[in-house]
């Protein structure tokens, strides 16, 4: 037989006395969460005036060219004065989202405003009706809120028409979860559905197929056994092979590539040449001499009160590499170079000094060798190693991608089932070229399950050893938990007031956050060596880890371990709703720390801010080390979006017996959407392509809160004895589970794959022809493709990168958009930022 808790039962926060100090640590929490955000808004409104390049990153001239911060300069412009940002990042509306941040930053900012939808129904529901009935026949505005008298305790906890008030507002809260859930889903699949369909890119007609059988392993005998499925016309075939080799010359070529770099800048520093007059006094080639002659004037500072926002985000671009290092300063000077001498001879070295370095590095009495010519030299040896390798026979492995003529081709192929053996000829959508993890690609079957394994094992391990301390968090929210491990610090806490408010109640939320903030970071990390083939899969892995990290030891655990006791499973549901109960009040702490106090600080990238800051002082030398710090910061959906799924899912599950719970939910995500907004659009990107496939997993997680929900709730019934209006509850779990069911097997396949009646069939789309693409103004290219993602896709193909990479020299200049390069032999050559590899 269960055990029913009693209500009289002694709970440190259920103690009146003490619910007062924690409604004032309440209070203390507010006040310090309002003075950390406003003082970060305020910096941060500061900040992005005087650092453009750090907080309208996408606008930055350095970035122009950059494959996913292009097609975000189309939008609005910022205004330069302090506040007047926020208005025009307010303004810009989801058709602006879609076509300027592509279709998962809809899918992400889609998630915050069905939440404050969500919540501001139950807000209003619940101030209009709930709280004042239950203030009507309990004295009190919320469930959590203990009676002061202990007279009042039997009409506060066994008011049948309070109960009965429960179970109706249950069904109403599940019916408005689940009607925006399924809103929002119908929303996202139409929105999906158009925009994919309207696209003819390589992405679209690509398959990834998996499991080919070794007699298949060729471009020709694995072309005719799928044409011989009539299943539609092949245009391509990559076969994935073991590229390990090239992978690792690539990697010492870089090496060697950023030392010789290195060394190319050290030789402008000990020859004293720092800026135009430098070079000119130098002995120059008369080419070269002439081609500096012929733009002479420059401005070198800019007043910022007579120009115009873009042209101050394009002086602010050229100052920045002009006074960034001296390769850029010389580079700002190389503008207008002839066809007819496009190589140069650099510098005549006769009359300049050169840095050396000892033959052997760990010997100082060795010979000292000249360091350019040695690393030029080192450079030549692996870059005709690197040739050699090209032409290598590598054996194939299981994948391959198959690029079909049509969209609804390669659809249908990935929808279908090729071979009646398990796990031979799997297909599936291929991810988008720039997405795909070639490293782990080329990895062997035996490899990658090794990888996974190990990965496993050690996310298993980590979530163990995790539950000590937070284990140990949850027993400092109150002074009789510990005393029970610390009796001397529990009673120097009952003698001293506003200690006692500063560990249990102040210090708990903020240690909180701190874990929540670190162990993300280490769940990123883990997975990247995990083996995923594509960044986006990654990314969607990562969301799952978190998420799982965030909810079952930073929820779970720790809302067990806070005041209840694992010693007899029978007891947790009830123990889990007494728990839930008491511990309110911290997470209204906690919720409204992280939207008023934390969000915020997001808007600051602190991380980018001390990177550009000590990063131009340390180890910032090259024109590539200062293209890489200007680079904008990577949106994650795998740090970014498992704390808010969380937030709104302990929203909801005290949705019924708390609506300040509800009321700060509600800012919570109002305020994270704006700062999300902001950027997604201006400051960060997001390279991952998983074209909104992150919705599937919001769905679910929230499903299990809804869930959850009704399990507290019926086991806060049980509390009070309430066994009818527990069984009036059970069809709510059922409908759960119906829902789940409806997804799955209606949403889900429109989710990943694009209806054939969606595809548009005119071909107009799409253009293959080279000679239209170089034809064509860059002015016009963006109505010529339809999508973001058809942009981002021109001239990609599905060829393993090292196989086709330029073996350019060392990058010692960069100007605007065009970079100086520096061949074996000594001659420089200009060329476009696009045309040399990717510099990010």
């Amino acid at each position: 037989m269960i055990e029913v808790f009693d209500s009289n039962s002694t709970s440190p926060i259920r103690d009146p006395s003490l619910y007062r100090g924690v409604a004032k640590t309440a209070r203390v929490q507010i006040v310090i969460a309002t003075i950390l955000g406003l003082s970060a808004f305020l910096l941060f409104s500061i900040l992005r005036k005087k650092y453009p390049k750090i907080y309208v990153a996408n606008f930055n001239q350095v970035n122009h060219n950059y494959l996913h911060s292009h097609s975000r300069q189309n939008l609005p412009k910022l205004p330069l004065s302090l506040f007047g940002w926020i208005p025009v990042v307010y303004k810009v509306n989801e058709d602006q989202v879609l076509e300027h941040a592509g279709l998962d930053a809809v899918v992400f900012l889609g998630f915050f405003k069905m939440c404050i939808k969500i919540l501001t129904t139950c807000v209003i529901l619940a101030y209009t009706i709930l709280s004042p009935i239950r203030y009507k026949l309990t004295g009190k505005l919320d469930q959590d809120d203990p009676p002061d008298k202990h007279e009042d305790k039997a009409r506060y906890d066994n008011n049948q028409h309070l109960l009965y008030l429960y179970v109706v507002f249950t069904y109403i809260f599940t019916g408005v979860v689940i009607h925006f859930l399924f809103k929002q889903t119908k929303k996202i699949i139409d929105i999906r559905q158009a925009y994919l369909g309207k696209q003819n890119s390589i992405t679209d007609r690509t398959i990834k197929l998996s499991g080919i059988p070794p007699y298949l392993r060729d471009e020709i005998d694995l072309k005719r056994h799928i044409e011989s499925l009539n299943l539609g016309e092949i245009e391509r075939i990559v076969i994935v092979r073991e590229w390990n080799d090239l992978n690792k010359l690539f990697k010492l070529r870089k090496r060697c590539l950023l030392k010789a770099e290195n060394y190319w800048v050290r030789y402008f520093e000990i020859n004293d040449i720092k800026n135009k007059n430098d070079m000119l006094s130098t002995n120059l080639h008369p080419n070269l001499r002439e081609s500096i002659n012929m733009n002479p004037s420059f401005v070198d500072e800019v007043d910022d009160e007579t120009v115009s926002e873009e042209e101050y985000i394009n002086n602010e671009g050229e100052r920045l590499m002009r006074h960034s290092s001296i390769i850029n300063q010389i580079a700002d000077h190389i503008d207008e170079i002839d066809d007819s001498i496009n190589n140069l001879p650099l510098l005549n070295d006769e009359t300049h000094r050169r840095p050396k370095i000892w033959k052997k590095w760990y010997n100082t009495f060795s010979p000292k060798i000249d360091a350019i010519n040695y690393y030029t030299e080192q450079l030549d040896i692996i870059d005709k190693e690197i040739k050699k390798a090209r032409i290598r026979e590598y054996p194939a492995t299981s994948s391959a991608f198959i690029t079909m003529k049509t969209v609804a081709e390669a659809q249908l192929i990935a929808q279908a089932v090729l071979d009646p053996k398990i796990n031979h000829l799997t297909t599936t959508l291929a991810p988008a070229p720039h997405d795909v993890r070639w490293d782990n690609l080329c990895l062997t079957r035996r490899e990658r399950n090794y990888r996974i394994g190990t990965v496993t094992f050690f996310i298993g391990l980590m979530s163990v050893l995790l539950v000590i301390p937070v284990s140990y968090l949850a027993r400092f929210l109150n002074t009789k938990t510990i005393s029970q491990i610390a009796p001397k610090l529990g009673d120097f806490l009952k003698k001293n007031e506003w200690a006692e408010t500063l560990v249990t109640g102040v210090l708990p939320p903020y240690i909180f956050t701190l874990l929540n903030i670190i162990m993300p970071y280490f769940y990123i990390w883990i997975t990247s060596k995990q083996g995923y083939t594509s960044h986006s899969d990654e990314e969607l892995s990562t969301v799952s880890k978190n998420f799982f990290y965030t909810f079952v030891n930073l929820f779970l655990v720790f809302t067990l371990v806070g005041t209840a006791s694992l010693t007899d499973t029978i007891k947790i549901a009830y123990q889990l709703a007494q728990s839930l109960r008491d511990l309110s009040l911290f997470y209204v702490d906690l919720i409204i720390l992280q939207a008023i106090g934390i969000f915020p600080y997001k808007l600051l990238l602190l991380g980018n801010l001390l990177k550009f800051t000590f990063g131009s002082l340390l180890w910032c030398k090259t024109p590539r080390d200062y293209i890489k710090l200007y680079k904008p910061p990577v949106f994650n959906f795998g740090l970014q979006l498992p704390q808010p799924m969380l937030i709104f899912i302990i929203v909801i599950i005290y949705s019924v017996i708390s609506t300040k719970i509800l009321t700060a939910g509600l800012i919570y995500f109002i305020i994270g959407y704006f700062v999300f907004k902001y950027q997604l659009l201006y400051a960060c990107v997001h390279p991952p392509h998983s074209t909104g496939k992150v919705w599937p997993l919001i769905f679910h997680r929230i499903s299990v809160g809804v869930f959850i929900l009704h399990i507290m709730m019926a086991a806060t019934l049980s509390l009070q004895k309430a066994y009818y209006s527990v069984i009036a509850l059970t069809p709510l779990p059922c409908i759960v589970i119906y829902c789940l069911y409806l997804f799955e097997k209606h949403y889900i396949p429109l989710s990943y794959f694009i209806a054939l009646k969606s595809i548009e069939t005119d071909g107009g789309a799409f253009h293959d022809d080279e000679s239209f693409i170089e034809s064509t103004p860059d002015n016009t290219r963006n109505d010529t493709f339809k999508t973001l993602d058809e942009r981002r896709e021109i001239d990609q193909t599905y060829d393993y990168p090292y196989l086709i990479e330029s073996l350019d020299g060392p990058l010692i200049a960069v100007d605007n958009n065009e970079v100086l390069l520096v061949n074996n032999d000594g001659m420089t050559v200009r060329k476009l930022k696009t045309s040399v590899g990717d510099f990010y």
